[in-house]
């Protein structure tokens, strides 16, 4: 079905799982971002375990521009189990059995040029979404938050292992902070409308996740040093490195998702990452100097005056911990050095 061969087997790694899929036969559920990396993957998963199981799983997919989800999803858009909704607005009226909210900005450059935007898109978004959960009393709706979530931890002289009851400082007055705090205020309107309407609502704390069916147009750090190891180039990085980045494989993350939509208590959050991979960015980008290119490229540093120049946030020492999603029978199965050598594949791929 998928003319890439990587972006084939990570589907085939994530309907593996039979009895995960076959909980969702004849159920509808709504996915915002259609068009988005997180959102288009659980679109080929669910219409994937439709052709292999023969479940009758009606995928609802929001996107703004047909355009882009013609040329971004192919025929996909075009089978008798997906409907399409172009609109620019998240007022949607259906009825669905579930939700996954995963449409929202993602890049850093655009937090610090379109604060205003970014909150914005994440608030009403978010807002207009859990009233639709209200009024058609749906199963469960996920919505998909960030590690940014937690901040910066209060002990920043060592690494600080966050669980989902950790919080850390996010001051309000640096631009940058728009989508951590975005995030936070929709956790809690989640919450709220847990606590006020009944609203069956889960949290996914996703890690930063990579692999195939990203956008080639990606240009966040993992892109970077994927790039630079295809093209044989010196890894330049703009900060220290010594921020921890706590990872997850796009497989591992459908998977995730998908559990905590299933098993996940209402009104809680659950991180999901590979808990046994975090890693200072600058040894992750050792790891692809050296383990992925056998040494021909090296690790640079050209360090900005200010931080904003490229839209980063702040230097963090944290571990997530994914204990709670594991509780609900969730396992990471992708290490990075895997995962870096499968985006490498599926990018050298596309590009023939």
């Amino acid at each position: 079905m998928f003319k890439n061969s990587v972006l084939e087997k990570d589907i085939e790694e994530i309907i593996s799982n039979e009895k995960l899929f076959r909980a969702f036969d004849g159920s509808t559920v709504l996915i915002t971002g259609g068009t988005g990396f997180i959102g288009s993957m659980l679109l080929r998963a669910f219409i994937t375990a439709n052709d292999r199981y023969k479940t009758r799983i009606k995928i609802v997919c929001h996107v703004r521009n047909m355009k882009k989800a013609a040329e971004f999803l192919g025929s996909l858009i075009e089978r008798d189990d997906v409907e399409m909704i172009i609109s620019e607005s998240f007022e949607i009226d259906i009825c669905c059995d579930y939700i996954i909210h995963t449409a929202c900005p993602t890049t850093s450059k655009f937090f610090v040029t379109s604060p205003v935007e970014t909150i914005d898109t994440s608030i009403n978004s978010t807002k207009q979404l859990l009233e639709l959960a209200r009024r058609k009393n749906i199963k469960n709706m996920v919505f998909l938050s960030s590690m940014e979530e937690y901040g910066i931890p209060f002990e920043r002289d060592k690494i600080v292992v966050m669980t989902e009851d950790s919080c850390g400082i996010i001051n309000p007055l640096v631009v940058r902070s728009c989508y951590p705090e975005s995030k936070r205020l929709c956790e809690c309107y989640c919450a709220s409308y847990s606590s006020e309407y009944g609203v069956h609502v889960s949290i996914v704390r996703l890690a930063q996740t990579f692999g195939s069916g990203i956008s080639l147009s990606d240009n966040r750090v993992f892109m970077q040093f994927a790039r630079s190891a295809i093209g044989e180039k010196d890894i330049v990085l703009h900060t220290s490195g010594e921020t921890m980045s706590n990872f997850c494989y796009v497989s591992d993350a459908i998977v995730g998702i998908l559990t905590v939509l299933l098993k996940g208590k209402t009104s809680e959050a659950y991180n999901i990452c590979n808990d046994g991979e975090t890693r200072t960015v600058v040894d992750i980008a050792k790891l692809v100097a050296e383990k992925i290119t056998g040494g021909r490229i090296k690790v640079v540093f050209d360090v900005p005056d200010s931080p904003l120049t490229y839209g980063y946030a702040p230097d963090v020492r944290m571990k997530l911990c994914s204990d709670k999603a594991k509780l609900l029978g969730w396992i990471p199965q992708v290490d990075m050095e895997s995962a870096y050598k499968r985006l490498i594949a599926y990018i050298r791929e596309e590009k023939c």
